[in-house]
């Protein structure tokens, strides 16, 4: 049962949800593409559904339960994250830097075990790191993610499908290239994130849209030290 809607991206809403026979008194986060989803989606969620299911880690979000329901949209039910997104929380919270690196060694932590099972999460940005009322950071989103090993289809099929599977601003070289990724796209992604929790602004602005001009932003800008903006 959809009790109300807790979230939306560009091609699915995610719900708080509830069970209806009674099993199990568990509220979940329930991932739902919306009404007329474009082509490749599906494939796109299913895939999603086999890379959580990879994951057990206490700061990666829980897969629960994944179907298909009587008008043949895919739905994934997760783990409900009672939480802020971690950019939100530090502003909230003002926390020190000690306080900051605790947080963004947790993910690191996640990111390890995602790695460490050839998964890349490839869209890491604050909105997708979540930090409890416990202080304790979940990873979530891994709708864009890719199994290292897995594809046997061409390369960016899904990606030109559904379009370019990156936040620009928090996006690796070699995504705003168009290369082949490797476990080091998250851990530049991460960086930024980093970056921005430590200093409160990113270290470089995104001007114009644009593959050409995100690669010559990233590659070409000038960041000072984050000591040297703090």
């Amino acid at each position: 049962r959809l009790v109300r809607p807790l979230g939306q991206g560009g091609m699915a809403t995610v719900w708080l949800a509830e069970r209806t026979d009674g099993s199990l008194d568990r509220k979940v986060a329930l991932k739902l593409p919306r009404v007329g989803f474009r082509p490749g989606l599906m494939q796109r969620m299913a895939r999603e559904r086999d890379l959580l299911a990879a994951l057990e880690h206490p700061h990666i979000a829980r897969l629960y339960d994944a179907g298909i329901t009587s008008s043949g949209r895919p739905w994934l039910a997760m783990e409900r994250v009672q939480g802020q997104a971690i950019g939100t929380w530090c502003r909230e919270h003002a926390p020190g830097v000690p306080q900051i690196l605790r947080l963004v060694l947790q993910v690191c932590d996640a990111l390890a075990h995602a790695h460490a099972r050839l998964i890349v999460h490839r869209d890491l940005k604050p909105d997708n790191i979540l930090v409890t009322a416990q202080g304790e950071v979940r990873l979530v989103d891994f709708g864009v993610g890719k199994l290292l090993q897995d594809d046997e289809r061409p390369a960016g099929h899904l990606t030109q499908e559904l379009g370019q599977a990156l936040t620009p601003e928090y996006a690796s070289p070699e995504q705003a290239a168009g290369l082949p990724l490797t476990v080091a796209t998250d851990v530049y992604s991460l960086g930024v994130v980093m970056y921005e929790l430590l200093t409160g602004e990113r270290p470089y602005r995104i001007q114009t849209q644009g593959a050409a001009a995100l690669q010559a932003a990233i590659l070409t800008a000038d960041i000072p030290r984050a000591s040297q903006r703090a």
